[in-house]
């Protein structure tokens, strides 16, 4: 047990060193809103995906696309959605708020913390780790485009949102790193260095800044729903996911970043989606805040006994 405590330790505690880094660093106004702005635009145009990009057409095409893995994320999401519509036609009264809820249960912050904690515990398969976010962000954002477009009354074409994912410079990165992958091809050294720079720089840049965006907006949400979105988050889906794992047969490396990318808080996306279909943005952003304070503490807990009872592989070392 005193292993696995601290192997727990070694995965998650960097990542929430630094998001209390980025909170501490807001606070005491070292940096603004607007480095914030300009940094999240930084990575998500250019560092993530140049990230993604080296850590992927150097590996083997056939190991970096773990179909195993992105099956159980199509079946367990669906699973969980469906599960929660449900819950929440019967205990979400404001039919507005039913959409944010089932998306903030759902939709993990994979491209930042998920990837980062998978990272730190299992750095030879990272690759596998890129292509799985981007065939999860996928699901994610075809599942959040269908559910909003329900229950408000502003409509988004699919059609619209398909060619905004398709141009998404993160889905962009890791379509070209596959196809280097599977050509065997090879960029210039220069090029190389380059990317590896960039790459460097993401994942602390990115958890500082989530660290900072941190705020409690007006807490004039509905507390039921925002707790029904917390235990979803932080419980329902994580159990869910797993359990199809499972069953399936993953083995512990992949049941490891299978929990760690699912059980991490809601991604501020939830929070941008519901602003842009007039769904409900204060719940929205207090869900991703809340699931950020709740998610980590329980990972933590969860990742022990996991890591105790032979679910997931420990971290490696060397």
């Amino acid at each position: 047990m005193s292993s696995a405590v601290m192997t727990a330790l070694i995965v998650v505690g960097p990542v929430i060193c630094l998001i209390m880094v980025g909170v501490c660093l807001k606070r005491i106004g070292f940096i603004s809103d607007e480095f914030v702005d300009d940094a999240s635009k930084l990575i998500y145009n250019i560092s993530l995906p140049a990230l993604l990009f080296n850590s992927i057409y150097q590996a083997d095409f056939t190991t970096a696309a773990n179909t195993k893995m992105i099956l159980v994320s199509v079946l367990g999401t669906i699973a969980l959605v469906v599960l929660f519509v449900i819950i929440c036609h019967f205990a979400v009264q404001q039919r507005i708020d039913r959409g944010v809820v089932v998306q903030g249960a759902y939709r993990s912050n994979i491209g930042i913390v998920g990837l980062a904690l998978s990272a730190n515990a299992y750095p030879s398969f990272f690759a596998t780790a890129s292509v799985f976010m981007a065939c999860t962000t996928l699901i994610y954002n075809l599942l959040a485009v269908l559910l909003l477009n329900h229950y408000t009354d502003k409509n988004h074409s699919i059609k619209d949102n398909l060619t905004a994912l398709a141009k998404n410079p993160i889905i962009v990165s890791i379509v070209i790193a596959l196809g280097f992958s599977y050509l065997h091809l090879s960029l210039p050294v220069v090029a190389q260095v380059s990317l590896a720079y960039f790459a460097q720089l993401t994942l602390p840049l990115a958890l500082i800044c989530t660290g900072a965006s941190l705020q409690f907006y007006a807490m004039k949400c509905d507390w039921f729903a925002l707790v029904l979105a917390n235990i979803g988050k932080c419980i329902v889906y994580p159990v869910v996911i797993l359990s199809i794992g499972y069953w399936i047969g993953l083995d512990p490396i992949e049941m490891g970043i299978l929990f760690m990318m699912c059980a991490s808080p809601t991604a501020a996306a939830s929070y941008i989606m519901a602003k842009k279909n007039n769904a409900n943005p204060v719940l929205a952003a207090n869900i991703v805040v809340t699931t950020t304070l709740v998610a980590i503490p329980i990972m933590l807990s969860a990742l022990v006994i996991l890591i105790a009872i032979g679910v997931v592989a420990p971290a490696q070392t060397g």
